[in-house]
């Protein structure tokens, strides 16, 4: 009678692994959003002439987003 494989030894399988560059992605998503929301808030100051205002308003807005974006791509991080 030949042997039979013990049912609790499934297939030999790796854990999948994540990439090592999550963070520097995050990182890059948080710092291209404040730059883009922070240069869309120096044009809208250009144009009504408060630029330092709305600078640091989309500054600020931008790192709100950044985070969101994050949180949404790298839920786990």
């Amino acid at each position: 009678m030949p042997a039979l494989a013990p049912t609790h030894l499934a297939a030999m399988t790796t854990p999948e692994r994540k990439p090592l560059a999550r963070g520097a992605v995050a990182g890059l998503m948080l710092l291209s959003s404040l730059l883009l929301c922070g240069a869309l808030g120096a044009v809208v100051g250009a144009v009504t002439g408060a630029v330092g205002i709305f600078l640091a308003l989309g500054i600020f807005v931008g790192f709100a987003v950044g985070i969101v974006a994050v949180r949404a791509r790298f839920p786990d991080l």
